[in-house]
C-alpha cells in the first residue's frame, strides 16, 4: 500500500471514529447550548476575577478556581497551588474524559466540580475517585446517557447530581448498575425532552430525597415506590392527571414525600390520592375549573400545609364549602385567577375550616361588589391570619369592620386597587399590623383620625405612596409625620400632589394663616350644607311618592266630562268596541301580556285590536275607519316604534279627523320615551293638546298608571 493510500485510510479512520464519539450518548439533545443550560450559579462564593498565581489559564478566589470558556484549548486540569472547594470547568468542549488522573492536580478539598457543556460522550468510570470530598457533581448540558451517567459508579460521597439538559427523551433502568453504595439524594433533570417517563429507572439511586424534572415535555408517567422521596417537582410539563400516588393495596408509593410540585401542566382534577406527608402542594397554572368540597381535606392530605392554585389557565367555575376544609393549612394561594368573591363561584363557606390559615393570597381577583357582609361571612373564620393579600383587585370600599376579626394580621396588601378613603380608626385595632401596603389607589386624603397613635406608632412599614393626594390644609399633619419617620414610608413610590403638578408632598408648603382661615370657611360650608341636606330630604320624600302625587294632581286638574257620554245615550247611539288600540307591530308583546290582560280581563271591556280585530281581505283603509268609528275611545300608544311606522300615522291622523267633534275621546299613552326630534308634526299636535300617561317599570309607577287610566277612561 503506498503512502498516500495509507495516509488517506488513517484521515478517514480519524474522521469515522471522531463521529462515533460524537454520536455515543446523544439522545436528540437540542438545548445543549440553550440559555437555560448555561452553567448554574453554585452557592459557595461568587466568581473569581482575578488570574491565579504562575497560572494564565484560570481564575482563583479563597474558594474557587476557575478553568472555563477556553473552547478546547484546555484539556486537562492545570496545578494551581492552594486549597480549592469549587472546580469550574465549564463550556471547554472536552468530549471526553478518558484519563483517570484527570484530576490529578486538583486539591483534595475539592466539593463541587462543574462539567457544564463540554459536550461530553464519555467520561472513563473510577475518575472521580481522586476526590475523596466531592458532595455536588454538575454535568449538564453535555451528550453523556442516563445510562452512561450511573456507570460511573460514584465512590465520592456525591449527593447532588445536575444532569439537566441533557436531550434525555426516554430514560429506563440500568440493569446492570449497582449503586447500592450511592449517596445521591438530590436530582435535577429539567430542561429535557422525557415524553413518557417510567420512575422504576430511579431505582439505581436508593438513598434519592429530592427529584426534579421541570420542563422536559412529560406526559405518561409511572409511578413506583419511592420509600425515601422528600421532594418532588415536575413543573411545566404536559401532565393531564394528578400523578398516581396509591399501590395496588391502596399504600403510598410516596410515603415520605413533603413537597409536590405540579405547576404548570394540565390536570384539571384529583380523584384517588395516598398522601400521607405531603405539606406543600404546588398546583398553579393548571385546569381545575371546579374546586370541589372536601377536595384539600385533613382526610386526604393529613400534613397539608401549604395550598398553591394561582393562575389558573382556564376559568375557575365554582369553588364550594368547604373546599379547603383543613385545620393545619397555613397557607393558600388564589391569586391571578379573576375570581368575582361578589358571586356564587365562590360559595360562603370556601374556606370553612380552615382555622388555622396564616397566609392567604388572593391578589388579581375580582372585590368590586363585595359588601360588608359578604366579606364577613367569607372571612369570618380566618381568625389567625398574619398575612392576606387583596392587591390589585378594585377593591372600592374599606369598611370600619372590615378587618375586625383578623387581630393577628401583621401583613396587609390593599395596593393598586380603587380605594378613594380610608376609615378613621380601621386599622387601630389591628394589634399585630406592622406592614401595610396602600399605594397606587385613589386616596386623595388622610385624616388625622385615620391611624390612631398606637397604630401609627407600631408600623414598620407603611406605603401610600402613588395615590392621587390633595395638598391643602388637611394633609399638612401627614406631611410633618411622614418627615418625622421616613424610614417607615416606602418612597420606591412618589408621593404627590394631585392639584399641584411636579411637586411631591414632602415639598409643599402652605401658610398656617390660611389655614387659620380655612376653618371660619369650614363652617360656614357646614352651614350651607344642613340647608342642602334638608332639601335633600324633602327632595327625596317627593320623588319617593311622586306616582301618587302626579295621580291627585291629574285628578283633581282633570275635568270630568259626562255631558258627552250622556248625550251619547240620549241619542241612542251604540259601539262595538269600548276602545280602538292604536300601536306599533313593534309594541306587540306589551299590549298582549300588561294593557289587555287588565282592561279585558279585570275591568270588563272591549278592545278593537288590529291583529285580532279588522276583518280579513277587507282593506286596511276600510278596516282602520270602521273600526274607529264603531269604537268609544281611542288609545295612542306612543314610542320610537310608533313614530317610524306611516300605518300608526295614518291611524293618528285619521283619529285627529273623527274625534275632532267629540270631546275628551282619545286617551295617550307614552310607552317609551320619544325624543322630540324622531316625532312627526301629528305626535307633536296631540301632545300639545293631551295629557299623556307615562308607563314606568316599578310597584308603584304601576299603580299610578292603572289609576290615572281608569281616571281617564271615565268608568
Amino acid at each position: 500500500m503506498s503512502l498516500f493510500s495509507r495516509i488517506l485510510l488513517g484521515l478517514c479512520l480519524t474522521i469515522l471514529l471522531w463521529l462515533m464519539h460524537s454520536t455515543a450518548g446523544r439522545e436528540g439533545s437540542t438545548c445543549v447550548r440553550s440559555p437555560k443550560c448555561r452553567s448554574p450559579r453554585v452557592p459557595w462564593g461568587h466568581p473569581p476575577r482575578h488570574l491565579c498565581v504562575h497560572n494564565d489559564l484560570c481564575r482563583c478566589s479563597h474558594t474557587t478556581l476557575d478553568c472555563s470558556s477556553h473552547h478546547g484549548n484546555l484539556t486537562y486540569v492545570p496545578y494551581v497551588e492552594g486549597s480549592f472547594s469549587i472546580l469550574n470547568f465549564s463550556n471547554n468542549n472536552l468530549v471526553q474524559i478518558s484519563r483517570r488522573d484527570f484530576f490529578v492536580n486538583m486539591s483534595r478539598d475539592v466539593q463541587v466540580v462543574d462539567l457544564y457543556n463540554n459536550d461530553l460522550v464519555h467520561i472513563v468510570q473510577g475518575v472521580f475517585n481522586l476526590l475523596p470530598k466531592l458532595e455536588w457533581l454538575l454535568l449538564g448540558g453535555n451528550r453523556l446517557s442516563f445510562k452512561d451517567v450511573f456507570k460511573m459508579n460514584f465512590q465520592a460521597p456525591v449527593q447532588t447530581l445536575d444532569v439537566k439538559c441533557m436531550g434525555y427523551r426516554e430514560i429506563s433502568p440500568p440493569n446492570d448498575v449497582n449503586l447500592t453504595r450511592s449517596d445521591i439524594t438530590f436530582l435535577r433533570m429539567d430542561w429535557n425532552s422525557i415524553e413518557s417517563l417510567d420512575m422504576a429507572a430511579f431505582s439505581v439511586t436508593p438513598t434519592l430525597s429530592d427529584l426534579y424534572i421541570r420542563d422536559s415535555k412529560v406526559y405518561n408517567l409511572t409511578t413506583v415506590l419511592m420509600p425515601h422521596l422528600l421532594g418532588f417537582n415536575l413543573g411545566r410539563n404536559r401532565l393531564f392527571d394528578f400523578p398516581e400516588t396509591c399501590s395496588g393495596t391502596n399504600d403510598s408509593l410516596f410515603p415520605e414525600l413533603v413537597t409536590l410540585i405540579l405547576d404548570f401542566n394540565m390536570i384539571s382534577c384529583i380523584d384517588h390520592v395516598c398522601l400521607p406527608k405531603v405539606e406543600i402542594l404546588d398546583l398553579s397554572y393548571n385546569f381545575f375549573e371546579y374546586i370541589l368540597s372536601g377536595t384539600f381535606s385533613a382526610k386526604h392530605f393529613p400534613y397539608l400545609k401549604q395550598i398553591l392554585l394561582g393562575q389558573m389557565r382556564t376559568k375557575i367555575l365554582d369553588i364550594e364549602a368547604h373546599a379547603f376544609n383543613h385545620s393545619a393549612l397555613e397557607t393558600l394561594d388564589l391569586g391571578k385567577n379573576t375570581l368575582d368573591f361578589s358571586s356564587p363561584v365562590v360559595d360562603d363557606d370556601a374556606f370553612a375550616g380552615c382555622m388555622g390559615l396564616l397566609h392567604l393570597h388572593l391578589s388579581f381577583n375580582n372585590f368590586e361588589n363585595v359588601s360588608e357582609a359578604r366579606f364577613s361571612r367569607l372571612f369570618r373564620i380566618l381568625t389567625k391570619l398574619i398575612r392576606l393579600d387583596i392587591s390589585n383587585s378594585m377593591v372600592k370600599f374599606v369598611y370600619s369592620d372590615t378587618f375586625a376579626n383578623f387581630t393577628d394580621l401583621r401583613q396587609l396588601y390593599l395596593y393598586r386597587n380603587a380605594l378613594t378613603y380610608i376609615p378613621d380608626g380601621v386599622f387601630d385595632g389591628m394589634q399585630n399590623l406592622t406592614f401595610l401596603h396602600m399605594e397606587s389607589n385613589r386616596i386623595q386624603t388622610i385624616s388625622q383620625l385615620t391611624f390612631g397613635e398606637s397604630a401609627a406608632k407600631r408600623f414598620q412599614m407603611l406605603n401610600l405612596g402613588g395615590n392621587p393626594f390633595q395638598c391643602n390644609c388637611d394633609i399638612l399633619w401627614f406631611k410633618q409625620w411622614l418627615e418625622s419617620r421616613p424610614h417607615i414610608f416606602n418612597h420606591r413610590d412618589p408621593y404627590v400632589c394631585a392639584n399641584r403638578p411636579h411637586v411631591n408632598l414632602q415639598d409643599f408648603v402652605l401658610n398656617e394663616q390660611a389655614c387659620l382661615l380655612g376653618s371660619d370657611a369650614a363652617s360656614f360650608t357646614i352651614a350651607v350644607t344642613c340647608v342642602l341636606l334638608s332639601f335633600l330630604l324633602l327632595f327625596v320624600i317627593a320623588f319617593r311618592f311622586r306616582w301618587r302625587m302626579r295621580l291627585w294632581l291629574y285628578e283633581a286638574c282633570r275635568g270630568r266630562p259626562r255631558d258627552r257620554r250622556r248625550q251619547l245615550l240620549a241619542e241612542g247611539r251604540c259601539f262595538r268596541y269600548d276602545m280602538f288600540v292604536s300601536y306599533a307591530i313593534e309594541d306587540v308583546a306589551w299590549v298582549q301580556q300588561e294593557l289587555r290582560p287588565v282592561l279585558e280581563g279585570e275591568w270588563g271591556l272591549k278592545l278593537c285590536i288590529h291583529q285580532r280585530d279588522f276583518v280579513p281581505g277587507k282593506h286596511i283603509v276600510d278596516n282602520i275607519s270602521d273600526c274607529v268609528s264603531d269604537s268609544e275611545r281611542v288609545v295612542l300608544v306612543f314610542s320610537p316604534h310608533f313614530a317610524r311606522s306611516e300605518w300608526c300615522q295614518f291611524e293618528l291622523k285619521y283619529c285627529q279627523v273623527d274625534v275632532m267633534e267629540r270631546d275628551d275621546v282619545m286617551v295617550l299613552v307614552e310607552l317609551r320615551e320619544t325624543p322630540s326630534r324622531d316625532m312627526t308634526g301629528a305626535m307633536l299636535a296631540v301632545l300639545q293638546i293631551t295629557t299623556y300617561i307615562e308607563w314606568e317599570d316599578g310597584h308603584d309607577a304601576r299603580q299610578s298608571f292603572w289609576a290615572r287610566l281608569r281616571s281617564a277612561l271615565d268608568d
